[in-house]
């Protein structure tokens, strides 16, 4: 996929957002929910065992999601202070090196939000193309579970977006319906907090 292509789906499919991950639930609000990785919303696995149910879990829905051997798109980023800088997060990461990134425009950061950045802040993104495979990205998942790094997985396809985050994942679905299917489905998993958070 090109980036142009990339930039054309994307619109199409979440024109009310950026690609960073932690603005899709407050973007997406009625299509978004929320599941915890571990038992009693405890935030990180501290043994091999906790670890088994980790990422049991997320291999779990996720693969329910989109399917095995789906096509997906990784997409990262990094966040710079100064225009100046240049980018490598894909290249020096020892995670995303098997994977083929394209890099995508900068976003600046005062256009997302005015209260927090000024105009030298920026984010540029990057995906790659990879096939969703149960297990086959434990590397990753278990990497943005420790806070090491940020990544989502989305597939235009199936209109789903899927982003871990250190103590569970957010995921933005077609619509609602699909969106309360799920979160029934996967009930147990998901925070007692009123918010769902």
């Amino acid at each position: 996929m090109t980036k142009e292509a990339f930039q054309q789906l994307w619109a199409l499919h979440y024109r009310d957002t950026v690609p960073i991950s932690h603005l899709f639930k407050h973007s997406y609000a009625d299509r978004w929910f929320r599941i915890h990785s571990l038992p009693e919303s405890k935030r990180y696995a501290e043994n091999e065992e906790e670890w088994e149910i980790l990422l049991s879990r997320q291999n779990e829905i996720i693969t329910d999601l989109f399917g095995p051997d789906t096509p997906i798109l990784i997409v990262t980023g990094e966040y710079c202070w100064d225009e100046s800088k240049s980018i490598h997060i894909t290249e020096e990461e020892e995670i995303f090196k098997p994977f083929s990134f394209i890099l995508l425009d900068n976003i600046e950061l005062n256009k997302v939000g005015k209260e927090q950045y000024n105009e030298h802040n920026f984010y540029r993104p990057a995906f790659a193309s990879a096939i969703w495979k149960r297990n086959y990205h434990d590397g990753l998942l278990r990497e943005i579970a420790n806070d090491n790094t940020r990544a989502f997985f989305v597939s235009f396809d199936k209109n789903v977006i899927v982003a871990p985050y250190d103590g569970g994942i957010d995921f933005i679905l077609k619509d609602i319906l699909t969106k309360e299917k799920y979160k029934n489905k996967f009930v147990k998993w998901l925070s007692e907090h009123e918010s769902g958070l």
